[in-house]
């Protein structure tokens, strides 16, 4: 059996919680790197090693969720938020329950949400495009999965409705959000590439909310990339020098990355997000393995 929570086992549970406890407490649980001198993320604190495949067999999870976890534990930004998260991801997942849906359920409510259908809605066929592939994810959690075929026809149609929205749009960024779901839940990195797509139209929602534009950017790593060549202010590292440099040169464009700054520490509002909502449904999901039935 696959996808069943910690192949039906509660010893396995009690192991990776130990495990994880036990990072926490010596203050070796990090976002990153995953697995090195003695330091780890979620991923290593488990099984000890760079290695979502070991992790996602190991403990039962779909590979795809697995892909995702990462970059929804470093949404939390400050460890102490993160690691409450990451306890709470294994404590709430029953054992031996079939997690085989939670994937496809995680995706439909990020099409289904109003905000994207708000941006697909006028575009007829990219609307069309967000509904079949709804669809496609509603057969998955029926157990009536469509072959690859299905999904590839609709793959293209995405790809194609997103490409014909060229005018610089939210909507070709809801397109790509359409394109990254229209895999089938089993493909392993169908979760991360969806939640990368949204995070790009958070990204641009949020700085285009306060006017920062890609020429802005370019300007202000233009006068950090001179002061490398120049040594100007070379006794600050890291946003300090950056701030300095943009003050003195242009005192505007420096308030203005203060705001790109702040912006960007409110980004990931959709992985915090999805991450508690995944939490729910592993927790909801239903238990149809014990031990003995998970290993024959």
């Amino acid at each position: 059996m696959t996808d069943i929570a910690f192949q039906g086992d509660p010893a396995v549970k009690d192991m990776a919680l130990a495990r994880l406890r036990r990072h926490i407490a010596d203050g070796s649980f990090v976002f990153y790197p995953a697995w090195e001198e003695g330091k780890a993320n979620v991923i290593g604190a488990i099984v000890e090693a760079d290695d979502q495949t070991a992790f996602a067999e190991r403990l039962g999870y779909p590979i795809a969720l697995v892909t995702a976890l990462e970059s929804i534990v470093n949404a939390y930004q400050t460890l102490p938020v993160a690691q409450t998260y990451v306890t709470d991801w294994f404590e709430q997942t029953p054992v031996g329950a079939d997690l085989s849906r939670v994937v496809s359920q995680v995706l439909l409510s990020i099409l289904e949400r109003s905000d994207l259908v708000t941006l697909t809605a006028p575009h007829a066929e990219l609307e069309r495009c967000r509904q079949a592939v709804i669809a496609l994810h509603r057969r998955e959690i029926d157990g009536d999965a469509a072959d690859r075929k299905g999904w590839k026809v609709e793959r293209l149609a995405a790809v194609a409705a997103s490409d014909a929205i060229t005018d610089g749009s939210f909507a070709h960024l809801a397109g790509l959000i359409v394109e990254a779901a229209a895999w089938p839940a089993t493909m392993r990195t169908v979760l991360s590439d969806t939640l990368d797509a949204c995070g790009r139209l958070e990204l641009r929602r949020e700085t285009g909310a306060i006017g920062w534009t890609e020429a802005l950017e370019s300007r202000a790593y233009k006068i950090r990339e001179k002061a490398e060549i120049d040594g100007r202010m070379a006794e600050l590292s890291g946003i300090d020098r950056m701030l300095g440099l943009l003050d003195a040169e242009d005192p505007e464009l420096g308030q203005h990355f203060r705001q790109r700054l702040e912006c960007f520490e409110r980004l990931g509002h959709i992985n915090r997000l999805v991450g508690r909502q995944i939490v729910e449904l592993m927790r909801q999901a239903p238990v149809v393995a014990t031990p003995a039935e998970a290993s024959a």
